[in-house]
């Protein structure tokens, strides 16, 4: 069960920042639940890479090999899969329907190939931009920011029709995204900055394995809870720029999500 968001409107920066944190709070154990699946086995897989290195055997190299194969996999699979169930969730709430982890996950396991394939592809570019002087890279991903709400929302199947989309949204739009999306950021620097000074005078005086693992589990819990930050911000810029420059009104955006969900 989640708390129904049906005050829908053109907003500022500002105005969507502020709703993001209330979205995040009046539905805080739904998006802490989406957010563990991610996070609890990435940890996972971090606190065998960190106790490969501390002790450096044989034994410990092979369970850093696996752990980071893992990881890997964990990135490729899970990341997109859990970006569109937070993203479908912040979608179905925000027009006022009701949501369950169970159908958000269910949404997203639907659409995970087009998801996987469209953000490996996007990684891919942004990379280039990135070696390109940096500003390239900064801008296409801007650009391609709202990939993930583009797919869950309008059950595009074409990669390229997603960032043409996600392109055309955003035009003109791009100091705005960089904007609340900067602010996310320091946010979550700043949390993880905080965690980090309390772990460094609360675990003086603990060896130096133990006090790897309790950090990094603390960073572990940092991430669980600022994750879905993000895709929700992203998924109400979606709206946003849906409804500035297409005239959407909240009843048009319900039937379009509507007939974007497949059959069971």
């Amino acid at each position: 069960m989640s708390t129904r968001e049906t005050n829908f409107e053109p907003m500022t920066a500002g105005m969507i920042l502020d709703k993001s944190f209330r979205l995040y709070l009046q539905n805080f154990a739904l998006m802490i639940g989406l957010s563990a699946i991610l996070n609890i086995p990435l940890l996972a897989f971090t606190l065998i890479f960190g106790a490969g290195q501390v002790n450096p055997t044989t034994m410990n190299i092979a369970a850093v090999m696996l752990g980071l194969l893992a990881f890997v996999l964990a990135m490729i699979v899970i990341v997109p899969l859990i970006t569109g169930a937070t993203t479908a969730a912040v979608s179905d709430i925000y027009v006022g329907n009701v949501v369950t982890a169970g159908s958000a996950l269910s949404s997203a396991w639907r659409r995970a190939w087009m998801l996987l394939k469209t953000q490996f592809v996007v990684g891919l570019i942004v990379t280039v931009g990135i070696l390109l002087i940096i500003v390239p890279g900064i801008l296409w991903a801007l650009s391609y920011a709202l990939v993930a709400p583009v797919i869950m929302i309008e059950g595009s199947t074409s990669s390229s029709e997603v960032r043409r989309r996600s392109w055309e949204l955003v035009r003109g739009n791009r100091g705005k995204v960089f904007l609340i999306l900067l602010a996310i950021l320091v946010i979550q620097w700043l949390v993880g900055t905080g965690v980090a000074v309390i772990s460094l005078f609360g675990l003086f005086g603990l060896g130096s394995s133990s006090g790897a693992v309790i950090s990094q589990v603390l960073n572990g819990l940092v991430s669980i809870l600022m994750t879905p930050m993000s895709a929700i911000a992203v998924t109400l810029l979606y709206y946003d720029f849906r409804i500035r420059k297409e005239g959407f009104d909240l009843e048009m955006l319900s039937r379009s999500m509507d007939s974007a969900t497949p059959e069971a």
